[in-house]
């Protein structure tokens, strides 16, 4: 059967949308052409419209930041950012002006959202089945030396279908809420005892997945996540209680056998300790003294955003700016000659903004992130309305909350991975938000 002309639209943007975690997987340069073309189709379905629309508080901080990291890009490159060890010309500029693409991401969902054009269903179970592909990937590659793909483990990490990239546990951590909310949402009125065994069956693959990954953040965002579904779904309370049970059993025997997990997880417990030390003397005393790879990238972050506090270096330009520190405020992490020696970024989204868009870039970002907490909450708690809409927006709130938990090792802000989730879940949020003042 031919589909109707006046569905096309509605087919095209889901699907698109549908296809986002199949192009994490795929890499790179799928992500980002998949990215392109939803704007691009949107663009030519729906025209201008999708920027024609009353702006609310949060979508001026929003076209604030993005204007902002648009024009310190253009300070940077031109009159602060003197390399010349640099894979190639205007590198600051290009990659402030590519960041643009979020900006026209943020406002083609939130377009999509206000115009109840997402399915989510369908939405929620694709996004779903792909986090729970990856665990059963990873599985597979724990069982037989190989995952589907034909890729081999990494040490201790199992990357599943990521091959080289050891992100599969960030994969699953951010995915694996949709199929939780999928059976939630729009199984609720089926055979309790049936969807009572999918839903443990399922959780319990998401958490040996996510375990074997041997992605140490992802695990303990993953419990945060299962915390704050325990506090928003009362219903949900007595079958997580007993998955909390089995997974601390599953990680306690990860740690307590001796495997190749072991030091793995029991050095993240070290390192953590180590870690509460270094706030510590940071604090009080004002030097450091425990010697940590996380705390160097954390110390690498300060320093280099205290070469140029208030704008920062502009985007990308960390490891440049880095590499150019003070070296003896560095030694207790550093060989005594040569460069400094810094990773591409500091492992910390507020102190990468910091050290490239300067407290000025912090402070927009902040603004952003605190004002949608404020009102996400005021929708959750206080706006009395219970339907679909209402149980969507927690997903995404939930999801929002522990992608920008501040105490955490993070990849990249910029990087092509995290930046799209990040503006992937903000207008999700913030459309579900605003959702009452257009249709309800």
């Amino acid at each position: 059967m031919l589909i109707q002309r006046k569905y096309y639209p509605y087919y095209v943007t889901n699907s698109l949308l549908a296809l986002l975690p199949v192009s994490f997987i795929a890499g790179n340069l799928i992500l980002n052409a998949n990215i392109v073309i939803l704007i691009l189709a949107s663009l030519a379905l729906y025209k201008l419209d999708i920027f024609k629309r009353k702006l609310s508080t949060i979508d001026k901080l929003v076209i604030i930041f993005f204007f902002y990291t648009s024009l310190n890009g253009f300070f940077n490159n031109f009159l602060n950012f003197n390399f010349s060890n640099i894979p190639y010309d205007n590198i600051v500029l290009i990659k402030s002006l590519a960041f643009l693409r979020f900006f026209f991401l943020y406002f083609t969902i939130k377009y999509l959202i206000l115009n109840n054009i997402i399915n989510y269903k369908f939405l929620f179970f694709i996004f779903g089945c792909c986090s729970l592909f990856v665990s059963i990937d990873i599985l597979i590659q724990f069982s037989f030396g190989k995952d589907i793909f034909g890729y081999a483990p990494s040490g201790r990490r199992l990357s599943g279908p990521f091959g080289d990239e050891l992100v599969a546990g960030s994969f699953i951590q951010r995915f694996f809420i949709f199929i939780i909310f999928f059976i939630v949402i729009f199984f609720k009125n089926q055979n309790k005892k049936i969807i009572n065994l999918f839903f443990f069956s399922t959780l319990i693959l998401i958490l040996i997945g996510i375990l074997l990954s041997g992605n140490r953040i992802p695990v303990l965002m993953l419990i945060i996540m299962l915390c704050l579904i325990f506090v928003y779904e009362k219903n949900l309370r007595k079958n997580l209680g007993l998955v909390f049970l089995c997974f601390f059993l599953a990680l306690s025997f990860l740690i307590l056998e001796k495997s190749k997990f072991r030091p793995h997880y029991k050095s993240f417990i070290v390192k953590s300790v180590e870690i509460v030390d270094y706030v510590k003397q940071r604090l009080i005393y004002g030097e450091v003294k425990v010697k940590n790879v996380y705390i160097k990238e954390i110390e690498s972050g300060i320093l280099t955003w205290e070469r140029n506090k208030l704008f920062g270096g502009g985007i990308n330009s960390f490891r440049w700016n880095c590499n150019s520190v003070d070296r003896s405020k560095m030694l207790s992490f550093v060989s005594k000659r040569g460069e400094v020696n810094c990773n591409n970024h500091p492992h910390n989204y507020y102190l990468e903004i910091a050290a490239e868009l300067g407290i000025v870039g912090l402070i927009f970002v902040l603004s952003i992130f605190i004002t949608i907490i404020y009102h996400s909450i005021n929708k959750l708690h206080f706006s009395g309305k219970r339907n679909e809409k209402f149980e969507f927006l927690k997903v995404f709130f939930i999801l929002f909350i522990v992608e920008i938990f501040p105490f955490k090792t993070t990849g990249s802000f910029f990087s092509t991975f995290n930046a799209n989730f990040i503006f992937i879940i903000l207008p999700f949020v913030v459309g579900l938000i605003e959702y009452k003042n257009n249709k309800s």
